[in-house]
């Protein structure tokens, strides 16, 4: 004769209960995480891929950080370039004019408004840290802004007063860029170019019919215009030749910070459709447990006599 132990059918069912509310808690976690286990130690043996994978991501995550702040800085140089280069142009085109006319209304106020917008480029801040300025970046590069001041000073070195510290940044494992300019660098020639004209209007004012002896030393003052712009020029490339490298650095970090994140994702995350499946399914299997062991406490001998 066959017998049925009410017992041990019921501390079966009840195994089955807690294992399904376990995999369902497990599941759910999972499904409110995001990730495969909460803690390191659950990952075994791909725990130090993992760390790994976590350190190199910190440091790509670093160098994007400082690539991007380098090509911040070298496109606001190009844009003040640009601005600085196109006045002197302004002042040549001017100078020519003038010569080809053989007399002037305009020069002289032409080159006061280039010099001022020259030393308004030169003295640009970030957050009121001025970029042309080394390492005093609490102190604009340039004293004075008039053409008067120019040619009040001794030279036209005077009116710098950046020191000759540039910034360099760390934007790769063996890779340190420098990415500032100084303002003498940039504008000592043509503000030397500049004083050349001031001074000379200042003893013979050039207006209206020019003199022989003006019309002399304006022509002489081409040459020295046309070294000072290619100066900019020169200046200007190298900053874009920087911005290039940089951006090109940028981009493979930006390539190898998207492959680290794929990689620790396969790792740590969950498959979100799959977890969102198992526990629909844990959730019926626990449903059915439930039923099961209630069905089962309701049973007697009298339901097999």
């Amino acid at each position: 004769m066959t017998r049925v132990s009410s017992f041990g059918q019921q501390q079966v069912m009840l195994n089955s209960i807690l294992n399904n509310q376990t995999h369902l808690f497990k599941d759910q976690k999972q499904v409110a995480s995001g990730k495969n286990h909460q803690t390191y130690k659950e990952f075994t043996g791909e725990v130090s891929t993992l760390l790994g994978s976590k350190n190199l991501l910190d440091r790509t995550e670093s160098y994007i950080g400082a690539a991007t702040h380098v090509k911040r800085n070298l496109d606001v140089n190009n844009l003040q370039l640009e601005n600085i280069i196109g006045k002197a142009e302004d002042i040549r085109q001017s100078v020519l004019e003038s010569i080809a006319q053989d007399k002037t209304l305009v020069l002289m106020d032409t080159i006061e408004e280039s010099f001022s917008s020259m030393v308004a480029s030169l003295n640009t801040d970030i957050g009121g840290v001025h970029i042309f300025s080394g390492g005093r970046t609490d102190v604009k590069p340039v004293i004075g802004d008039q053409l008067s001041d120019l040619v009040a000073a001794t030279s036209a070195s005077d009116l710098f007063q950046n020191d000759q510290r540039k910034a360099v940044a760390k934007i790769g494992k063996n890779t340190n860029m420098e990415y500032s300019l100084l303002a003498d660098e940039v504008a000592g020639g043509i503000f030397a170019a500049i004083k050349n004209i001031g001074d000379f209007d200042n003893v013979t004012p050039i207006s209206g019919d020019l003199t022989p002896a003006q019309l002399t030393f304006l022509e002489s003052q081409l040459v020295v215009l046309d070294a000072a712009i290619e100066d900019l020029r020169i200046v200007n490339s190298s900053n874009g030749m920087r911005f290039g490298r940089a951006d090109e650095i940028l981009q493979e970090h930006q390539d190898q910070e998207t492959f680290m994140l794929n990689f620790i994702s396969d790792i740590e995350d969950v498959n979100m459709a799959e977890a969102i499946t198992r526990v629909s399914n844990d959730q019926k299997a626990l449903e059915i447990s439930y039923k099961l062991t209630s069905e089962l406490s309701r049973l007697s001998l009298l339901n097999f006599i």
